[in-house]
């Protein structure tokens, strides 16, 4: 049986997406059999941050209605073995609710080693329904105060949830300003109440991968790309110890 993660945030523009692909193709590279499933349904983007934009036909609101099942709707990336992408809905549906969410879950954990959920960000319906049956919820944020503030009311939330297996993920950091100390990673860590899996730096590798519609691990393998590697071992159980440089 696999593991599902959702990953979520208090607002947008934290990376969420980008980490998303970003560590699913690292494990897809440790030799993992590796799931996302965009369910961002504001911004889905997962196809396009892994270059399948052009593979996908069908997207998990088929699978909800019973039009087509989850293999049917799951395309394979066509050059990374074991990287998977179940896109995300043009358009919100009713078929897209608690019952539903769960069923392909469930079945998507007994297929691959690693389902990856791309959550909305905020605190909206689907924040919830995407939250409450994950064996984890990572919540990225930056180190922008306002990313903070609306990073501890997610955690709030998912506290109250009963959800208990939370994980922040610092992204965007400038490492300058750490290693000035103008950014306390304890104190941000401290304030959202959470505990940390990982500190990704501000790269523009991350910009020049997107816009060539490539996974971050095939354009780089240095700073971004990097910190995500070590998460990804992280989340798979490795011993790999904190960095940000």
């Amino acid at each position: 049986m696999g593991m599902s993660l959702v990953f979520t945030s208090g607002k947008g523009g934290t990376g969420k997406s980008t980490a998303v692909s970003t560590i699913a193709s690292c494990m897809a590279a440790l030799g993992q059999r590796v799931l996302c499933m965009d369910l961002d349904l504001r911004l889905p983007n997962l196809d396009l941050l892994l270059g399948m934009s052009d593979l996908t036909t069908l997207d998990i609101a088929d699978v909800a209605a019973g039009r087509n099942t989850l293999e049917e709707a799951v395309v394979e990336h066509p050059t990374m073995d074991g990287l998977f992408l179940l896109a995300g809905p043009a358009l919100c549906t009713e078929a897209l609710n608690g019952e539903t969410l769960a069923r392909i879950v469930d079945e998507a954990r007994e297929q691959y080693d690693y389902c990856l959920i791309d959550g909305p960000a905020g605190l909206d319906e689907m924040f919830y329904l995407t939250a409450k049956d994950a064996d984890a919820v990572v919540v990225v944020a930056t180190t922008d105060a306002t990313s903070q503030r609306d990073a501890q009311r997610a955690v709030m939330e998912l506290d109250e949830m009963g959800i208990d297996n939370l994980r922040l993920l610092l992204n965007r950091v400038r490492v300058k300003m750490i290693t000035k100390s103008a950014i306390n990673v304890d104190d941000i860590i401290d304030f959202v109440g959470v505990q940390l899996l990982g500190i990704v730096p501000e790269d523009q590798d991350v910009i020049e991968a997107a816009s060539r519609l490539r996974p971050l691990v095939l354009y780089s393998r240095r700073w971004a790309s990097s910190a995500f590697l070590r998460i990804a071992k992280r989340i798979m159980g490795m011993e790999v110890p904190l960095k940000h440089r």
